[in-house]
């Protein structure tokens, strides 16, 4: 078959001919290659191919919700965004509250109540090579799209997880919240091929980790809610905040290694992340945690994120 060549003014009318139903979803885009914001961007939600961070995975992302039209975390989310740029060595193409205003004029452009924000921080186009000093510049970039919280029977009834296959990556590389996800696409992966909503993975050592796009705790035997070790997994901004509040209620908190027994054997098991907030896990690998039922202080700490997220910044 012989394929047409094509014009820009030829290629753009192509583009803005294909209507997916998926774009019904993704609100407001900011972009600095284009040099400001679309709203409904549709075909135009696009960067360029020979950025860094399409063909090498080379940029950093974040994703924040904003519920009553307030951002949850905002600033947490930017600093942790920084923290990962500078690992990486990324130039900062704006300051801190420069990005939180692109943030929220992006959202009033939306015009939505509950909204996922997702921003991105590439390398920048320039070459196809491995080289990231053909990169011309930095990149920043923001889509609101809608926010698909789980069913909630998810919180009533609670998840069941298993044990991932997949390694723990090495190094630093998981305190970055680099997109590069490979890893976290094949743990998702696992997870739906064996119908769990997640799976955790475990360090060489045996001890626990983290799930795809998640965290994962405990409140063990001794009634302390526990997380892992941050050096061998994301520090979610989501986790920190619950632990932050769980000692106001005068919880006892800890932070140590977690084997499978400890696991096995905890009282409750919780996952938390930005779009659910916090899920209770009832099984793990089919082995009910507990008597199998919802625990109360997974119900407990869920009514707090959801009240703290009153405080959140309004747009």
């Amino acid at each position: 078959m012989q394929y047409p060549v094509l014009d820009p003014a030829k290629a753009m009318q192509n583009l803005q001919a294909k209507v997916y139903p998926f774009w019904d979803q993704y609100y407001a885009f900011f972009s600095t290659w284009y040099g400001g914001i679309i709203k409904n961007p549709g075909p135009l939600l696009s960067i360029p191919f020979d950025d860094h961070v399409v063909h090498r995975g080379d940029g950093v992302f974040e994703a924040l919700k904003s519920v009553d039209r307030k951002v949850y975390l905002l600033d947490e989310h930017l600093e942790r965004l920084i923290y990962s740029a500078e690992k990486i060595e990324i130039k900062l193409p704006f300051t801190k509250p420069q990005m939180a205003e692109i943030i929220l004029q992006t959202l009033k452009v939306a015009d939505q109540s509950e909204t996922l924000v997702r921003v991105f921080l590439s390398r920048g186009p320039g070459g196809f090579t491995a080289n990231p000093y053909d990169s011309v510049a930095s990149q920043f970039y923001v889509i609101i799209t809608k926010l698909s919280p789980p069913k909630i029977e998810k919180y009533t009834n609670g998840v069941r997880i298993g044990k991932s296959k997949i390694p723990v990556k090495a190094g630093f590389m998981p305190q970055i919240k680099s997109c590069n996800y490979l890893p976290n696409v094949l743990m998702k992966k696992e997870s739906v091929d064996r119908n769990l909503e997640f799976t955790v993975n475990f360090d060489s050592e045996g001890y626990l980790a983290e799930s795809a796009t998640e965290n994962i705790i405990i409140l063990d035997q001794d009634d302390i809610l526990t997380h892992p070790p941050l050096e061998k997994i994301l520090k979610g901004t989501t986790m920190i905040r619950v632990f932050e509040l769980a000692k106001k209620t005068g919880m006892k908190t800890n932070c140590r290694p977690i084997s499978e027994n400890d696991l096995i054997h905890a009282k409750e098991i919780m996952m938390t992340g930005t779009t659910f907030s916090l899920l209770p896990v009832v099984s793990y690998e089919s082995k009910k945690i507990s008597d199998g039922q919802v625990g109360d202080s997974a119900k407990t700490i869920l009514k707090l994120i959801e009240a703290d997220m009153n405080a959140g910044t309004t747009y």
